[in-house]
């Protein structure tokens, strides 16, 4: 809404300055060739006036933009504290997810080495395959583990998972991961095609319902399907929306860690005071500063 109103309103500043440009040389649109009408000097405010004016209105419009964008607030994201990554190896994962995996793994890349996290695999057991005492940046080394070739073989786990999935045990688990580290921002990202054994829907939902009890964060990045599959993402994911709301899909795996996959130095963000009015001044400004530039000759020659 607000683009398409500040659009309509850079539209309109060209085309009155286009209107009035037109309606003071009468016939003479574009600033070419002498004007007709030197001789009419009755007017009462010459038009280098006018265009020095809307010169400086630019400049105005400009260093009100500028105001408006600079909060003077420039800082790193925010990055969560304690994690647990919920990985899901059920025999459903295909190749496509194992590299989202891989992918998820390796944006915690470079994290800074006060933020912990820990690794969570389920499918129909859960197991702990990274203490939460661990640093975060090396998660990244176990993205190896999701090649194609560690795949085949299911990786280091081989016959420790039956290809089966209750994601309960998993979400059971890394809540006493996080209660243990006395962690009070923690999360846990579940990481997972979620196509859960129907069974398990109810007791699935306590466990997600004893995870915001305890004031942990929830964020889901969901797998690939198999191709079989008919059930869409928005109905895998209703449980955990129905506890923690519509914004907890992830929508690329590098934003899991909060940092795009870049080091924390380039990830530094300007927080405008007002986005809104500075989304508007931008385009009056540009479409003040195309009317300006297109006529002064023809501006100057007014005068």
């Amino acid at each position: 809404m607000i683009l398409a109103v500040a659009c309509v309103l850079a539209v309109l500043v060209a085309a009155a300055v286009f209107a009035l440009s037109r309606r003071l040389t009468r016939a003479q649109v574009l600033p070419i060739g002498p004007s007709d009408h030197r001789g009419e000097q009755h007017r009462r405010i010459p038009g280098r006036v006018r265009y020095l004016g809307a010169l400086a209105l630019v400049a105005a419009v400009a260093g009100l933009l500028a105001w408006s964008v600079d909060g003077g607030t420039s800082h790193p994201p925010a990055l969560p504290g304690e994690t647990v990554l919920v990985i899901d190896l059920s025999g459903s994962i295909t190749s496509q997810g194992n590299k989202v995996i891989a992918q998820t793994l390796d944006g915690f890349r470079n994290y800074p080495p006060n933020r912990h996290a820990a690794v969570v695999y389920f499918s129909s057991s859960a197991a702990l395959g990274s203490p939460i005492s661990s640093p975060a940046a090396d998660l990244a080394g176990l993205a190896r583990l999701f090649t194609p070739d560690a795949a085949r073989s299911r990786g280091p786990w081989g016959g420790a998972f039956d290809g089966g999935t209750v994601i309960s045990h998993a979400v059971a688990l890394a809540r006493r991961v996080l209660i243990r580290s006395q962690a009070s921002d923690g999360r846990v990202v579940l990481v997972s095609d979620l196509q859960d054994n129907p069974k398990d829907l109810n007791v699935l939902h306590r466990q997600l319902v004893l995870l915001k009890e305890a004031r942990a964060s929830f964020s889901l990045m969901p797998l690939p399907p198999t191709r079989t599959s008919p059930i869409s993402l928005a109905q895998l994911s209703a449980p955990y929306r129905a506890v923690f709301g519509d914004h907890i899909i992830v929508p690329k795996p590098l934003l899991v860690a909060g940092t795009n996959g870049r080091p924390l130095v380039q990830t530094a963000l300007l927080r405008a005071r007002y986005p809104a009015l500075a989304l508007l001044l931008a385009l009056v400004l540009g479409a003040s500063a195309l009317a300006v530039s297109f006529f002064p000759r023809l501006a100057w020659r007014l005068g």
